[in-house]
């Protein structure tokens, strides 16, 4: 074997049993209870108040989702949009221009009418075109009978 194979393997070898070691032994034996043991006594000696840290915690998880759907204003008074407030209306004004073709139709004048209202109008507006759009083109035809069944015994039979 060549010098850059053996070495190769020693390295793979170190590296699964430092792993190993790491995983099966430091983790659960030493560093688990060390760091339960300390966070137990910041608790109890009184310098870590818990409801307190998890309050501040569940505010700042819902400042963080608020901003992502409805947006926030930075310091310097600029409104900034949510991330999904920006795909919703992205996507209203995009089945809005393939609606709003040369036929129009009922769901194209629906997207004009509330271009200007705001995203969550828009968004439940561009999930319902496609139902508004099939039973406009409905209303111009004229209606076609239903097929009617008919019970025929004899084809099962052989």
């Amino acid at each position: 074997m060549s010098q850059e194979l053996l070495f190769l393997l020693f390295m793979v070898f170190e590296g699964v049993f430092l792993i190993t070691l790491y995983q099966f032994y430091l983790v659960p034996k030493v560093i688990s209870p060390a760091v339960v043991e300390h966070w137990l006594s910041e608790i109890e000696s009184g310098r870590i108040f818990l409801p307190k840290v998890l309050e501040s915690y569940t505010g700042e998880l819902l400042g963080q989702v608020d901003a992502l759907f409805f947006g926030y204003v930075d310091d310097e008074k600029k409104v900034h949009r949510g991330r999904i407030q920006k795909f919703y209306e992205g996507a209203a004004g995009k089945t809005a221009e393939m609606l709003g073709g040369e036929e129009g139709g009922i769901a194209a004048n629906i997207m004009k009418q509330i271009s200007l209202e705001p995203w969550y109008v828009q968004a439940i507006a561009q999930k319902l075109m496609p139902v508004l759009q099939k039973a406009g083109d409905g209303l111009t035809t004229a209606p076609v009978e239903p097929p009617v069944a008919t019970y025929r015994p004899g084809i099962a039979r052989k």
